[in-house]
């Protein structure tokens, strides 16, 4: 009986301990609030064959996606949340090859790099909807469970345009998945003679396509800022989106200062 006495208080204190540990994860978890990018690369033959050497316009769409990862950084928002980012890459042919699934940022921001610099490109047929649908699956599987805060960022030129396969259901069918499930979607050209009607059929409306280029025939100044002004300009349309999303939790006010430390355990 005695020993139950004596051990009663070391449980209280062991359960208080659990209990603030418990509480703890669950406030970090809730200043945290991610957001899920998955990059869909064309590495088909109307790309990587276009440019001698070959692959050259391959190697352009790499280093924009290793550009856009470098500006994937964190954000605090005023409603006391952080925005924090989850990303993964494909790329495709006629065939579809995971790169990395989501891979939390900045943490894995050199693995997911890397990965996709040492990407060998497809040069086959361009199959779009089934990298979509791909891409979407990726989204659904791992990350945030908030889908209003899940985007893919597809970089093709839009080749072909007739006389091709559509083997999963047709481009207009991935689309219209990805809005029925909320996911949004950027169209990035990654040439200037891209196919707009077929850029235009990917993005979930005007403002996810407008002018954004992924590589350009040259190394002009222009084009440089052309392809800084894309990466910038989706960036800060997702953060200025999924603030809205962050912020609308409800019976959640601000966090205060921290009170002080309580009498010790005696």
């Amino acid at each position: 009986m005695r020993l139950a006495h004596a051990l009663l208080p070391l449980l209280l204190q062991a359960c208080w301990v659990a209990t603030q540990d418990i509480q703890g994860s669950k406030a970090i978890a809730f200043q945290d609030c991610p957001v899920d990018l998955f990059f869909v690369l064309d590495t088909s033959e109307s790309v990587a064959l276009r440019l001698k050497p070959y692959g050259a316009l391959v190697d352009k769409v790499k280093s924009f996606t290793k550009r856009f990862i470098d500006n994937l950084r964190d954000r605090y928002y005023r409603c006391d949340r952080n925005l924090v980012w989850n990303a993964g890459a494909l790329h495709y042919s006629d065939e579809v090859e995971i790169i990395r699934g989501l891979t939390r940022m900045p943490s894995g921001r050199d693995e997911l790099k890397a990965s996709v610099d040492a990407v060998k490109y497809f040069g086959k047929g361009t199959y779009t909807d089934c990298a979509i649908k791909k891409g979407l699956e990726e989204l659904l599987i791992g990350g945030s469970h908030l889908k209003e805060n899940k985007y893919l960022i597809v970089v093709t030129d839009g080749h072909p345009l007739e006389g091709y396969k559509e083997p999963c259901g047709g481009l207009e069918d991935a689309v219209n998945e990805a809005k029925h499930l909320g996911i949004k979607v950027f169209s990035v050209a990654i040439t200037p003679d891209h196919l707009e009607p077929r850029l235009s059929i990917i993005a979930t409306d005007h403002t996810y396509r407008r002018n954004f280029t992924a590589a350009d025939w040259g190394h002009s100044r222009d084009a440089e800022e052309v392809i800084s002004q894309t990466i910038d300009t989706i960036v800060d349309m997702i953060k200025n989106n999924v603030e809205q999303v962050c912020c609308s939790f409800e019976c959640q006010a601000a966090r205060g200062p921290p009170g002080p430390r309580g009498d010790p355990w005696v």
